[in-house]
């Protein structure tokens, strides 16, 4: 099956479903402060007070917004926008305009979310867990990094330290990062995702160009197909929205940190873009200098990103992206001892980048019918060279390069009051090559989808949302994932969610491609092209709760994740010519793998060899006080184990049977004075099957001051009461590589002309 017939047949759907013409009637209005001025971008919610359907759409430039293709029922609008407070209004019936007078307020912000079911709706009607990170709570919690911000959430775990100490791989209910699918703007993001061991370093992606970010939870494949079975991580860039736009930080702080950060935006009419580039640096550390490691690699990178937008008129649109990265990093590692380097010391200096572009067309066919169309391509590439130390002598060189393209088409239509159906197309192409890195050093798959959903308001308090999606891929054949949601509001201030959803991952290139041969440390590892696809159930119950005028907040989440197949690499020992043959037969392995192994040397091979399951509750919650002052926290109680291990060995490694977060914050907005105090609690994990790491606390402290006309100085401290491994100075094993505590303080400046 091809891409073109899963689009006519997403398309044909559709057209069959369209028939019910559109009504005549329009609800218009506009969107003020206090002073009179428009508001441009400011949300407006259309609620039908019959059926409960909601429609989301976002005030011009003028402050002006409309609906249109409506019939004669009653409707309830909502209106807020950023630093400014919530109005809800009634419409009755034949009325055909509202407009709305907004006061500034500091409550907890409003929020709309695309990831959750790839549509824009309001927070309180998801039917499944979504949490969000919106630009205002990055920015006065001193978030630099996303692997920084996703530490506040519930059942989210990042690694502190791992942007100078190698790879941070992001857990989500204790699913880990091979089963998370990491997105921008709804596109993924390439880096040797399976090659090494699907690990993105968030804590290397930087804020400064983010809107929000949000997070799924549960098995998400029905809607974003493989490696998503754990969740997704969607980073929703900045839109322009004012006429010019200018921001420029310099940062400092201990272990040679440097950054830099740059960006303008315009909108002049139909046009739009925003513009940024970043330089980030960072020194080496080593937290026990008696040995040869160096935990921590030095990096120098830039990050370049870009956007621009056409409004060819009201109804259709085409935007571009470019988001790219070039990153250095020079470490130090000890490794097993071979011929001519007795010690298995070495120096690694590691060179690496990305590009990735996509373009976007939106189109509004009519009042209730609306067709967009992706495409997106992304690059990946490193270079590593390895030298033997003292000696200096070269080590293979390891090269990987990684194409991904993607194309996909999106059709929904809102049919009567009561139903919103969507569908979409996909066809995808990934592709591998390299040098000491893979089968034949190079590795090749395709993805062909259509997937279909369907938002039904049952009653007015009521929405059931049923869905699926049919992957083919070319090596491991086909798919199908099934999900359902419910939402049930019951009154403004409260609302309850429960989703079910199946989810399929295929094995990845690097599990199924992968030959790694280290001939002065004495080991290889061998992907395996027989392997099984993982496959997930996930269960999420929940609500959200806002109480005293939406100053207080609370949620709670009790989730079940179950995977089956999952795909870890295996030891099987020393392999020689002798026993090559009974080494595969015992273990079920193609005997075609002979052609990849070298002998005398130990063999990796990638296997099904786990099912497991993830479980527990997830708490949140915050509370505005007068004064300026607010407090928030959350709490997760996870339960992960092996069902196929021991009882000695079924916890999962790498997982907090405990782990909490708390923040205190004061902001006085006529000083231009914000600050917060945030910690981080961790119950004790097991670090291998039989090596465990004990609790630990993470404080972090920061604050800002407007300065004059734009001007901020701000300033963090990092760990503040410098918690460390314990072995830190000792020739113990580090199993939290973290540099222990770091200050930095920098100044912004920021202009935006309305």
């Amino acid at each position: 099956m091809n891409g073109k017939l899963l689009l006519s047949i997403a398309l044909s759907i559709f057209l069959i479903t369209g028939l019910a013409s559109a009504q005549a009637l329009i609800i218009s209005g506009e969107v003020n402060d206090a002073t009179g001025q428009p508001i441009s971008g400011a949300t407006i919610v259309l609620r039908n007070k019959r059926t409960g359907m909601e429609r989301i759409s976002a005030t011009n430039n003028e402050g002006k917004y409309s609906f249109s293709g409506l019939n004669n029922d009653e409707f309830e609008v909502i209106a807020f926008a950023r630093g400014f407070g919530r109005v809800s209004k009634s419409l009755e019936a034949d009325a055909n305009s509202i407009s709305f007078v907004l006061e500034p307020e500091s409550i907890r912000e409003q929020v709309t979310v695309v990831s959750g079911s790839r549509q824009e709706e309001l927070r309180e009607s998801l039917n499944t867990k979504v949490d969000v990170i919106t630009a205002a709570d990055i920015k006065t919690a001193g978030h630099e990094t996303v692997g920084e911000t996703l530490r506040e959430l519930p059942g989210v775990l990042t690694r502190r330290g791992s942007e100078t100490a190698g790879t941070a791989g992001e857990q989500i209910q204790g699913l880990d990062s091979r089963q998370v699918l990491v997105l921008m703007d709804g596109q993924p993001l390439v880096g040797a995702r399976g090659i090494k061991s699907g690990i993105l370093n968030l804590d290397r992606q930087s804020t400064f160009r983010l809107d929000s970010v949000e997070v799924v939870k549960g098995a998400s494949s029905a809607l974003y197909g493989s490696d998503a079975i754990g969740g997704v991580i969607n980073l929703r860039t900045r839109e322009q929205t004012s006429p010019f736009s200018a921001f420029a930080s310099v940062a400092g702080g201990n272990f040679g940190a440097v950054d830099l950060k740059g960006n303008i935006g315009f909108k002049q009419e139909k046009l739009s873009g925003i513009f940024s580039l970043e330089r980030h640096k960072h020194n080496g550390f080593d937290l026990n200098p008696a040995t040869f490691t160096a935990e921590g690699s030095g990096f120098h990178r830039y990050d370049l990103y870009s956007r621009l937008k056409y409004e060819f008129s009201e109804r259709f649109s085409i935007n571009g992206f470019v988001n790219s990265y070039w990153n250095d990093s020079l470490g130090r590692v000890v490794g097993e001892p071979g011929i001519g380097n007795p010690t298995g010391q070495q120096t690694s200096a590691i060179q690496d980048n990305s590009q990735n572009y996509g373009l976007t067309a939106d189109w509004s066919i009519d009042d209730r019918t609306n067709l967009q169309l992706r495409g997106y391509f992304s690059r990946f590439g490193e270079i590593n060279n390895s030298q033997a130390y003292p000696s200096g002598a070269a080590l293979p060189e390891g090269r990987l390069f990684e194409h991904y393209g993607k194309f996909d088409a999106t059709f929904s239509r809102i049919i009567g009051e009561r139903h919103f159906l969507q569908a979409g197309a996909e066809f995808s192409t990934n592709r591998y090559n390299g040098q000491n890195r893979l089968q034949n050093d190079r590795g090749e798959a395709e993805t062909q989808v259509i997937w279909l959903q369907d938002k039904i308001s049952v009653i007015d308090r009521l929405t059931l949302t049923v869905g699926g999606r049919f992957d083919h891929h070319s090596i491991f054949g086909s798919a199908v994932s099934p999900k359902i949601g419910l939402n049930y509001r019951l009154a403004d201030f409260a609302s309850l969610r429960a989703s079910w959803g199946r989810g399929f991952r295929a094995p990845d290139l690097g599990q199924i491609f992968y030959r790694f041969n280290n001939a002065l440390f004495g080991y290889q590892v061998i992907g395996n092209p027989d392997l099984s696809p993982e496959h997930s159930g996930s269960w999420q119950i929940g609500g959200e709760f806002n109480a005293f005028k939406r100053k207080g907040h609370f949620g709670v989440n009790l989730f079940r994740n179950d995977v089956r197949n999952l795909i870890n690499s295996r030891n099987l020992g020393f392999v020689t010519q002798a026993n090559v043959d009974a080494l595969l037969a015992a273990n079920g392995l193609d005997p075609i793998l002979k052609n990849f192994i070298v002998y005398d040397r130990l063999l990796f091979v990638y296997q099904n060899l786990a099912n497991i399951y993830t479980q527990g509750v997830e708490f949140d919650g915050s509370y505005k006080f007068p004064a300026g002052f607010m407090v928030s926290g959350a709490y997760t109680y996870l339960d992960a184990q092996d069902k196929n291990s021991s009882v000695a060995n079924r916890y999962l490694t790498g997982r907090h049977k405990h782990q909490g977060h708390v923040k205190f914050a004061y902001s006085n907005f006529e000083h231009g004075f914000n600050t917060n105090l945030r910690a981080s609690f961790y119950s004790s994990w097991w670090s291998t099957a039989t090596v465990k790491g004990d609790a630990f606390q993470l404080w972090d402290l920061y604050a800002a001051k407007s300065l004059w006309k734009g001007l901020e100085l701000y300033g963090t401290i990092d760990n503040l009461f410098d918690s460390q491994d314990p072995n830190t100075g000792t020739t113990g094993s580090i199993l939290r590589p973290e540099a222990g505590r770091a200050f930095k303080l920098g100044l912004r400046w920021s202009f935006d002309r309305r």
